[in-house]
Order: C-alpha cells, then structure tokens, then sequence
C-alpha cells in the first residue's frame, strides 16, 4: 500500500516545476531574503527576552521601589493613578487609559496621547509616546519615545522591536517589504524542502543522508549539509515564521484571503471609523466607565462561558467614542497578560466588537496560536529558549546559502575562464548544482 508521504512525494514531483528552475526560484529568493532574514532572526532572538532586557538596560525607567515602610503589593488606587499622572503631565497630554494589573517591582506604562493646541488646532508635539510611572507612589519615573531610532540603553529594546517588525521604516512601507519577504519565505520553505528529495527509491532510505552532516568532510561539503540538513530539521518553525510573518504584516491583503478559504473568522475587533471630531474625554467619570465596562464584560462572559481572573486595562478611544476593555480569563493563552477584550460604545454600552484568543472561530483560534508561538509567549521559558536557537539556525541557514551560491559562482567563473582544458567541474559542485 502506498504511505501518504510517498503519494505527496510523488504528486509533487509530476506537477512541480522542473528541478532546474526550482534551483534558480530557492537561490535567488535565499539571496534576496539573505539580509532580511538575519536581521529579522537576530533581532527576534533578542526580543524574546524583551522585557528581562528592558530592565536591565533601562532599570531606571522599568524597576519601581515602593515607598520606605511600604508593602510590595500596596500599589494606588488605578484611578489616583491615572489622576496624579495627568496632573504631572500637563493640559498637553491626555491620558487615556486606567491600568488596573500593575506588577510588584514594576513601572506601569501609561501611552502619552497629544492633546489639540487650541492655537493650531493641531496636536501638540510631545517628543514622547510612552510615560513609565511608579504604581507605588503615582510618580513619574520618565517618558521615552518608543519609534524613536537610538541605541541608548533605554532606547535599544523599542528600536529593536521597530527594526524587527518594520527594519525602521514607517509602518506601511515596513509591513509591506516583510511581508513580501515572509511570503517569499514560505514558498521557499516548500521549494528547499522539495530540493532534499531524492530521485530514486527506496525514498526514505535514499532522502536519509539529507538529514545528516559529513562532518569530517571537506569546509565545501559540511557547509552544504549544515544548510540542507539544518532547513530540513527545522522545516516546522521556518514555516512557522514564515507564515506568521505574513499574518503579522500582509494579514488583510494575502493572509485572511487565503486562510479564510479553510478557517472562518470574526473580525469585530477592528476598529470602526473616526467620529468628525476627536472627544476630548470619556461621556462618564472614569469610575463610572470602569463600572459600565465591568458589566458589560459580565454578561458577556456569561453568554460565552468565561471566567474571569483578572483586569487588565480600561483604554478610552477619543476619536472613535469606543472603550478598549481587557481581563485575563480562560480564553487567555498567556498567563500573565490579559487578552480578552471587548469594544464598547462609550455612549450607549453596547458591545461593537470582542476578542478571544482562544475559543471563537477557529480562524481566529489558530491565528492567535500562530503569534503566540512567533512571540514566545506561551510554554514559558523553555519555548523561549528554543525560539533563539531557531533564530540562530536561520542566521546559520542563510549564511551557509550565500557560501553555497558564491562558491557555485566562483565555479562558473573558472570554468568560463578555461572553457578548452576538457574538465568537467568537482563532484562537489555538480552535487551543488542539482540542488
């Protein structure tokens, strides 16, 4: 009886495009992915440990010490919070949210939003998009610019992150080159993979020494079988990235079309249009908002089935009159950020959208998955270990690609410059060149 891997194989083989012109579609995508993947796997080896980093980098904006004779757990009261944060920051910022889960030994990160200059009747420019404050005493510990492009200790984790998910550019251009080269990726995960398979049978006997390295072979033919070898044993996460990264940066144009055509998803969550004018604050007090989101989310989990563990945040969106509510609940992938969310009418309460991350359609189920995996925010600390040395072996892929394709470009150029001696090429490089 045939296996399902065998008649993949075989499928493949009679419809895919001939092994000549597979060669020439995985070095040049390889090539013209080659920079792109190594800043890419570098930078996401770092931000891993993004906030382990950001405070070791940055401890004077990220570690809040409680005040002498105060407990760890005595933090302010999240509207006092909020209201000595306002009052330290002047007329010119408002300050949108209510954080309701702070951290013991931690700032809390509170988003600058520019209020109008009522002399312009533009936004004023504030030089910073992120305020850090001590939960302990409401005092402000200082602000950053997080789109800012600078290596200062404080600066470099956000700069990173910026690099990462748009190489510093702004966001569109940014989002649309990496997810071109994201989708570049995937493809090329299928094109590499079909390389490795042997022409003749038995096939898993004869696609066997794919998987392994020579290592008391020549610098040429190790090189060879760390790149063949390493894309093969980590074939899942590339993918993985692969498409993720597509997720992530082309979700709208190439992902949602082509995953909806086999998952269902909800999209209630994206925000709606603009009101004509930006409100200037919530139409209730703060405590009052807080009690019209908490019933909201109760009768909400009620209907779906959720319990509730903690509360997140309160967010008020004052060009769209919406309120952002988080908690944690049982729907939460992560165990100590909340993602379960709801968007809500400041006006009427009425719910215009929610987000679950696990447990809506099945779409939006492996969406989440797909990023959490990507992000390393689920399987704790020993995913995260895994995810570096993943990106450590993509650096290593595309390093030993450009040697392969230099070395079969330095082969070319010798044998144009001897076209009469009659040799043919080195079996390593004949081997290359079938690949």
């Amino acid at each position: 009886m045939t296996s399902p891997l065998r008649s993949l194989r075989d499928w493949l083989v009679r419809h895919a495009p001939s092994r000549h012109v597979l060669v020439l579609l995985h070095r040049w995508t390889g090539l013209g992915m080659a920079f792109f993947l190594i800043v890419t796997s570098l930078t996401g080896s770092l931000l891993v440990f993004d906030d382990e980093l950001d405070a070791w980098l940055a401890p004077q904006l990220q570690l809040a010490q409680p005040a002498p004779g105060q407990s760890a757990q005595a933090m302010m009261d999240p509207y006092l919070l909020r209201e000595k944060v306002a009052q330290a920051m002047g007329p010119q910022v408002h300050i949108s949210q209510l954080v309701l889960h702070a951290r013991p030994g931690r700032t809390v990160s509170f988003q600058a939003d520019p209020a109008t200059d009522p002399a312009t009747g533009k936004p004023y420019r504030l030089g910073y998009d992120e305020i850090l404050v001590n939960p302990y005493t409401g005092v402000v510990q200082g602000v950053r610019d997080r789109d800012k492009i600078s290596l200062k200790p404080a600066d470099l984790m956000p700069f990173l992150f910026k690099l990462h998910h748009s190489l510093a550019l702004p966001r569109a251009p940014g989002a649309l080159l990496l997810g071109t080269v994201g989708l570049l990726w995937t493809l090329d995960c299928f094109v590499g993979m079909i390389l490795t398979w042997p022409r003749a049978r038995p096939f898993l006997v004869k696609w066997k020494p794919a998987w392994l390295i020579k290592w008391r072979a020549g610098f040429y033919r190790v090189n060879l079988d760390l790149h063949r070898a390493f894309g093969l044993w980590c074939w899942v996460m590339l993918l993985l990235f692969a498409w993720s990264s597509v997720m992530l940066n082309l979700r709208d144009q190439i992902y949602l079309p082509v995953m909806s055509r086999i998952l269902s998803f909800d999209t209630s969550w994206r925000p709606g249009p603009p009101l004509p004018q930006a409100l200037s604050g919530p139409p209730q007090s703060w405590p009052e908002a807080h009690a019209l989101a908490r019933r909201t989310m109760d009768g909400f989990a009620r209907q779906r089935g959720l319990v509730i563990d903690f509360e997140e945040k309160l967010d008020f969106d004052r060009r769209r009159g919406v309120y952002i509510y988080l908690v944690h609940s049982n729907a939460d992938l992560r165990a100590d950020v909340g993602n379960t969310g709801l968007r809500i009418d400041a006006r009427t309460g009425k719910i215009l959208g929610h987000w679950l991350p696990v447990g809506d359609r099945d779409g939006n189920t492996f969406s989440n998955w797909l990023g959490a995996l990507h992000m390393g925010h689920v399987f704790g600390l020993p995913w995260r270990i895994l995810l570096v040395l993943v990106g450590g072996a993509v650096s290593l892929l595309t390093v030993t690609g450009v040697v392969v394709w230099w070395k079969k470009r330095a082969a070319r150029r010798l044998q144009l410059r001897s076209p009469g001696d009659g040799r043919k090429p080195s079996a390593s490089h004949s081997d290359v060149a079938s690949r």
